[in-house]
């Protein structure tokens, strides 16, 4: 049976090696740094500036879901953005995504979320957003300062 759960520090090295899977199948130049991103991890897991939801069975992790709370005006406080979204290869299909998913809602609105916001999902990812019922509003638009 698939448990979904929040990370903890303990997991860097399970949730690091899914990350290294999405950067390896996404179309973007954000290659994992690992400094900075070790730091930042630690930063979610500790300082709460964001949440990572695990999805495992038998002790093996199948996927993440990771949050980040932005504020906005518009908004009247936070709201939150999925930021990364990976469920294995041999997982895909199975309903793994879709509980990540549900986790993430039911987080952001235990959290007091005004919206939940995706940039650019994988042409994987895309369905089950879908079928979970999200409205694909358009464009999104990115600026590297400095590159």
């Amino acid at each position: 049976m698939v448990n979904i759960r929040e990370a903890t520090i303990d997991d860097q090295a399970e949730v690091f090696d899914l990350m290294r899977q999405l950067m390896t199948s996404a179309t973007t130049e954000s290659p994992i740094n690992q400094t900075s991103s070790i730091e930042t991890f630690r930063q979610v897991i500790e300082e709460g500036k964001g949440t990572v939801l695990v999805a495992e069975e038998d002790g093996k992790m199948l996927g993440l879901l990771t949050l980040s709370y932005p504020v906005a005006i518009r908004c009247g406080g936070i709201y939150s953005c999925i930021e990364e979204f990976i469920v294995t290869e041999q997982a895909r299909g199975k309903g793994v995504g879709g509980k990540l998913l549900e986790a993430a809602i039911s987080k952001a609105t235990e959290k007091g979320c005004y919206e939940l916001q995706v940039n650019r999902p994988s042409e994987l990812g895309y369905p089950v957003y879908m079928r979970h019922g999200w409205k694909d509003l358009g464009k999104h638009l990115n600026y590297y300062p400095g590159r």
